[in-house]
This record gives structure tokens, C-alpha cells and sequence, in this order.
């Protein structure tokens, strides 16, 4: 499937060649989307690698806000929609970028569209790196791809090639070294705040306890552990030179979706059982037709992810420790598993990816 803007124009030369004119500290990173659950965890193992962290906020009041600068990061008050000469200043001496931006649900053309600026602005500014994070969506779409063998949902239509969009804007943007990360489905997504977005539809009502989705009986589920994904980053930003043009497939583990309910179901520890189901051809048209931008809950490629996956035992080699399996990160997540699935549900406002 064609991306919806054409290759960035390549940089009429390296960025390195202007990075220590422009003075840029080699152990500096500029992290978009910070106070997100990657974002914040990668500038927290960044800082405590010795790098320093800068990054940009619309509120530094919240509490996320409040977290990165305790730690040490650099934050300042922005936005993405910021002016050359502003995300020019708010770069500072970085040398390194952590590209990783949302989807505007109204408008998926912002995202490449800032994309494209900040890679630009970036490689002026004597950035030489640049670690990029989408999906396995992005690997559906990009160029050379296998026809899938059903068609993407409107909104997966929208999304993922705006998120291959972004990649081409890393990719093309003159930098000395360039990192894709495209993760799989986040182990987090079970948890809160995010159950709060309905990924995993009524599995917190102890009465249903349902993940209704649009995977199929043994389509392999790929789990990731957001804290992978960051090392992983950290991983890429130690070794320039060795992670230059990967294009890495994330996950953490993989297990059909019963299996990963019946694991969080043992993590409960309440007796309950966990069930999955699985949405047919109509249904998955209806949810579409209704505007679903919940991928698992609408989109029959979903049980095509395992395909787009990289080598686990190569990736889990690159972090400390390895990569999470679902029931480590179920125990490491013990107090939250307890809360999310222990006590009424309360209700709660919140915009889209961040809560109030």
C-alpha cells in the first residue's frame, strides 16, 4: 500500500559535518513524547546511563511532568507544532533524537507532517542519530511488502501508513545513524491507565471477563513490555554504528490470546477465569463501519502481527536480562495488576492517551 506522502528529500550532506561546529554533546538525547509510558522510562534509563535528556511538554504541572524533572530531565514547556526556531532552541546541544509521535485521530497527516520537520530541523541542528518508535503496522505498508491476505480496517488504512511516513522522514533525513522500532501490542494495555482505553474491551468485569477481539484461536499475540522497547532505544543510542538501518519487529513474548489470559488471570490470583473471544467478518465490518479505532477490536490483520515480528533471541541479546515473557512482567506488576482488577471500577475523564 502506497505511504501518503512521498520520500523526504535527502540532506545535501551528513549531520555529523555540522555537529561539532554546532558544538553537540555526544551524550545528550532529545526525547519526544516524554511523559508517555516509554518516553518517561527511557529518559529515566537514559539519565541513568550518564546521558542528559531533553524534551518538551504542553503542561509541565502533570504529574508525568513533575516525574521527569525530579529525575533530571530538561523540560521545558512546547509543543510539536512548535516553529523551526523554537524546536531549534528546545534541541539544545542534543546530538540524539527519540522520535515517537501519536496519531492525530482527525487527521492522520499531522504525524508525518511533523515528522518531516523535526527531522529537519534536527539534522540542521547537528543531530546525528535518530531512534524512531511506530508499530508492526508500519512493516504491513512499507515498500516491498507481502500483500496481506485481508485488507486493513479505515482507520489501521489511515494509520499505518502514516506511521511508515514518519519512518521515511527518519530514514531520509541525512542522519548518520537510523533506528526503527516497531512494537507489538503493549503488555501495559492490560493495566492501568490504559485498560481505561478499551483495548482489551470488558476483562476487568468480573461478571463478563471478555476480551472480545479480531484475533483468531492460535494467531500468535505479540506482548511487549514498554520497558523493552526503551532499553532497547538505549541499546541503539550506545551503539550507532551496529543499530544503522535496523528495522526491529518488538515484541517480548508471543502466545496465542487465551494463553496470555489465562497467565493474567494466575497473576490475579482471585480464582477468576479469563476468556477469550473472537469477532467474525460482520461484526468486525460493523465496529469498522462505527468508526473503531481500536485495532484489535476491528481489524482481521491483527492475526497476521507473528509475520512482521523480528528475531527474539537476537533482540533479547541486545538488552540486559533479555527480553520480559508476559509472566514476568505480570509479577514485576504485581501492586498494579491488584489495583487494576481488584476493586470497582471508578469512573474516570480523560483525553485521548493522557488522563486527568
Amino acid at each position: 500500500m502506497p505511504s501518503s506522502l512521498p520520500d523526504p528529500a535527502p540532506a545535501p550532506a551528513p549531520a555529523s559535518a555540522s555537529a561539532s561546529a554546532l558544538g553537540q554533546d555526544p551524550k545528550t538525547v532529545f526525547v519526544t513524547s516524554a511523559t508517555g509510558l516509554v518516553g518517561s522510562t527511557l529518559c529515566e534509563l537514559l539519565i541513568a546511563q550518564g546521558y542528559s535528556v531533553r524534551a518538551t511538554t504542553r503542561d509541565l504541572s502533570t504529574p508525568a511532568a513533575q516525574a521527569l524533572l525530579r529525575v533530571g530531565v530538561h523540560l521545558v514547556q512546547g509543543s510539536w507544532d512548535a516553529p523551526d526556531s523554537v524546536l531549534r532552541e528546545n534541541l539544545g546541544r542534543s546530538s540524539k533524537l527519540f522520535l515517537c509521535l501519536l496519531m492525530d485521530l482527525f487527521d492522520a497527516s499531522l504525524m508525518p507532517q511533523r515528522a518531516a520537520q523535526m527531522a529537519r530541523v534536527a539534522r540542521a541542528a547537528g543531530v546525528t542519530q535518530v531512534v524512531t518508535l511506530t508499530s508492526l503496522g508500519s512493516a504491513m505498508v512499507e515498500d516491498g511488502a507481502p500483500l496481506l491476505p485481508v485488507p486493513l480496517s479505515p482507520f489501521a488504512a489511515a494509520a499505518f501508513p502514516a506511521g511508515y511516513d514518519v519512518e521515511k522522514a527518519a530514514m531520509a533525513g541525512g542522519f548518520d545513524s537510523w533506528t526503527l522500532l516497531r512494537p507489538g501490542f503493549f503488555m501495559a494495555n492490560f493495566l492501568e491507565p490504559k485498560i481505561g482505553l478499551g483495548f482489551v474491551g470488558q476483562l476487568r468485569d468480573r461478571e463478563k471477563g471478555v476480551w472480545r477481539s479480531s484475533m483468531a484461536g492460535e494467531a500468535l499475540l505479540g506482548l511487549v513490555d514498554h520497558v523493552d522497547i526503551a532499553k532497547t532505544a538505549v541499546a541503539a543510542f550506545e551503539a550507532p554504528a551496529k543499530f544503522h538501518g535496523k528495522k526491529v519487529g518488538l515484541v517480548s513474548d508471543e502466545m496465542p490470546v487465551q494463553n496470555a489470559l489465562d497467565g493474567l488471570a494466575r497473576a490475579i490470583g482471585d480464582g477468576r477465569k479469563l476468556k477469550a473471544e473472537f469477532m467474525g467478518d460482520d461484526e468486525m465490518k460493523a465496529a469498522q463501519e462505527a468508526g473503531s479505532w481500536l485495532y484489535f477490536c476491528s481489524d482481521p490483520t491483527a492475526r497476521y502481527m507473528h509475520d512482521y515480528v523480528g528475531d527474539l533471541a537476537e533482540i533479547g541479546s541486545w538488552i540486559p536480562g533479555g527480553l520480559t515473557s508476559w509472566d514476568a512482567f505480570l509479577a514485576r506488576e504485581e501492586k498494579l495488576v491488584r489495583e487494576t482488577y481488584g476493586r470497582r471500577m471508578k469512573r474516570r475523564s480523560f483525553w485521548l492517551f493522557g488522563w486527568k
